[in-house]
């Protein structure tokens, strides 16, 4: 079994960022799985998928038992009624997390106490924004798409919108039109809830891109978050 170099715990004001390949073969530990996770990853049939499940569910467990100190086979999940994972109450502290995926790209968040989003993105070519902004943007966010020379701005609007339904344990097609992305005098691309008429700076939001050709975007509900990317490092 590998084991990871041993990383302290985040903090209230912090979040890890964890970016995961999924090419990354060491992940595959089929003996870290739940009996549920055995059962999906069982029944699907593609090998990239498969593989993808696997590691990405072994990363998971990898990593958040770093933190816990504890096997990561002992880690059990509870689903909101929206499916959005969280670790058990009685194992795990104020431990908060959320993980998203893409392509070979996985992203992995995790903080403590505040409600935290993730969404990644991989870009694709020939994709009708236009069509798909319609759908599922306000009419501000559209005419934003139609004047920007920006070729990237569809992409980081819709990872933004995603991590930020994320964060409050929503549907994700459900709740995109709930919020929107807006440009603020800095500059910054930044996302308020419609419905909660919450101001814009109560959240913390960062957006990168993990490599080429992916886009992803991280809002946590608490202000002064300082966000801190970390890399897979196992023990020799």
């Amino acid at each position: 079994m590998i084991q990871l170099s041993e990383q302290p715990l985040p903090g209230k004001a912090s979040v890890h960022i964890w970016n995961i390949s999924l090419d990354d073969a060491q992940l595959d530990l089929p003996e870290l799985l739940s009996d549920d996770e055995l059962s999906r990853y069982s029944k699907i049939k593609h090998h990239r998928a498969r593989a993808g499940f696997l590691r990405t569910r072994a990363s998971l467990r990898l990593i958040l038992a770093n933190y816990l100190q504890c096997p990561g086979a002992d880690l059990v999940f509870d689903y909101n009624e929206n499916g959005k994972p969280e670790l058990n109450q009685f194992s795990s502290g104020s431990l908060k997390f959320n993980l998203s995926h893409s392509g070979n790209c996985c992203v992995l968040v995790v903080t403590e106490e505040c409600e935290i989003g993730v969404d990644v993105e991989k870009l694709q070519s020939g994709r009708d924004y236009a069509a798909l902004a319609q759908r599922f943007f306000t009419d501000a966010e559209y005419r934003m798409i139609e004047k920007s020379i920006d070729e990237l701005l569809f992409y980081r609007m819709w990872v933004l919108k995603e991590a930020a339904v994320k964060a409050r344990g929503m549907k994700l097609l459900a709740g995109l039109d709930r919020f929107e992305c807006f440009v603020d005098e800095k500059k910054k691309l930044r996302i308020r809830d419609k419905l909660e008429h919450q101001a814009p700076e109560n959240d913390s939001i960062w957006q990168w891109q993990p490599e080429q050709g992916m886009v992803a975007a991280i809002v946590a509900r608490a202000d002064k978050i300082r966000f801190e990317e970390k890399m897979l490092t196992y023990k020799l």
